[in-house]
């Protein structure tokens, strides 16, 4: 089997994963939040383990809305890498609109970063609200997650600019007779 037939094949099973991917994750987030308070006390976040009858719906719902927050850029995310597993598919390795995906990959491990950090502080806040005063609590976290989605994120970003010059030069020579 070549190389560019097992690269078809394998972006083409890899954009439908990615269509999957971004259909499952929202559906993963509600049914989480949804059924939290059946799941056992190690899958849950200490904090939730201070409402002695589980958590209220309210909160839940609010802990989903700030769990949509980097869910939403996953689900930005796994669009943009279908879109590039769509291109390779149709064999398409070094075109613009490859660049374009690289560039928007970048740009969605950087807004990754910023996602995971306010959905810390606003995950804390939802847990809170309903408590008692002297019993809120506010946290804020930035994690080794979030440097390295933004160390990856700037990475894809050059490597985008590095593809869009090749491009060119490729393209600049093409048409030198």
């Amino acid at each position: 089997m070549d190389n560019m037939l097992r690269i078809k094949r394998m972006s083409g099973r890899l954009r439908t994963v990615s269509g999957l991917m971004f259909w499952a994750t929202p559906l993963f987030c509600a049914i989480y939040w949804i059924y939290l308070n059946e799941f056992p006390d190690v899958l849950k976040d200490p904090s939730i383990l201070t409402w002695p009858q589980g958590l209220p719906a309210l909160n839940r719902g609010l802990c989903f809305a700030a769990t949509m927050l980097p869910a939403g850029v996953a689900m930005y995310g796994f669009s943009v890498l279908g879109a590039l597993f769509g291109l390779y598919a149709a064999g398409e390795l070094f075109s613009e609109r490859n660049v374009s995906c690289y560039h928007k990959l970048g740009r969605t491990l950087l807004y990754w970063a910023g996602a995971g950090f306010l959905h810390t502080t606003l995950i804390s806040l939802a847990i809170s609200v309903g408590k008692p005063q002297g019993q809120r609590h506010v946290t804020v976290l930035l994690d080794s997650i979030e440097l390295m989605a933004l160390f990856a994120g700037a990475a894809a970003l050059v490597i985008s600019w590095v593809m869009d010059e090749g491009r060119g030069i490729e393209e600049e020579r093409a048409l030198t007779i």
